[in-house]
């Protein structure tokens, strides 16, 4: 079967993010062997689309540039490292410092998307059997890494799916032109508007 493409909806942070990263991988490597994503470059997943046609797919990436270059450019920080809850594996990851201005970021994104809510984070080793997470693990549990850089676009990936390659190719970048000031006025102004049809509605009389 042919004609079907995986799409991989990221953010990719600067060179020098990405080159501590790979420092992290490396050293884990070092210390338990090869692990899935040893290789793979720094980013924070938001979407993957498996298994489309893109004659399908494809068109609707146009509407969602228009929907996102509305969004304004975020400073993400960095807050030392953190781990899923453990199943049969772990997966040990940098963490995303939560912020009011960076939940209503994703919150936007995340819409746009029509996806349901994650946990941003760059992961450093994916799904490391338990065994080998418990020497690895000590070594980033007390590890400090505060930074911070600034996101100013989406990225698209893509690949054949049925091509028996895994390695992804660039497809298309959106970048992020809004102004910050601008949307907050507007979700100001959303919420007023809100608030009072609330108000009428709360006076009409119920017939239920």
């Amino acid at each position: 079967m042919t004609g079907y493409k995986d799409y991989l909806i990221i953010l990719s942070p600067p060179k020098n993010i990405g080159d501590q990263v790979k420092k992290f991988k490396q050293a884990s490597a070092r210390l338990i062997g090869d692990f899935e994503g040893m290789h793979g470059k720094a980013h924070i997943t938001l979407k993957a689309l498996r298994r489309q046609k893109p004659f399908w797919t494809e068109p609707l990436f146009a509407q969602l540039e228009k929907e996102l270059s509305l969004i304004e450019p975020m400073i993400l920080q960095i807050n030392n490292f953190a781990i899923f809850l453990p199943t049969n594996f772990t997966t040990i990851y940098a963490a995303i410092k939560s912020t009011t201005e960076m939940e209503d970021w994703f919150k936007r994104i995340r819409k746009s998307l029509n996806e349901k809510k994650a946990v941003p984070h760059i992961t450093i080793a994916r799904q490391v059997p338990n065994a080998l997470a418990k020497k690895l693990w000590p070594k980033f549990k007390d590890r400090h890494w505060d930074d911070e850089f600034e996101i100013d676009r989406l990225t698209i990936l893509q690949r054949e799916t049925f091509a028996g390659s895994k390695h992804w190719e660039p497809f298309k970048e959106i970048r992020f032109r809004g102004n910050a000031d601008y949307n907050y006025m507007m979700q100001v102004k959303k919420t007023k508007e809100s608030k009072v049809i609330k108000d009428v509605d709360d006076q009409q009389t119920s017939l239920f």
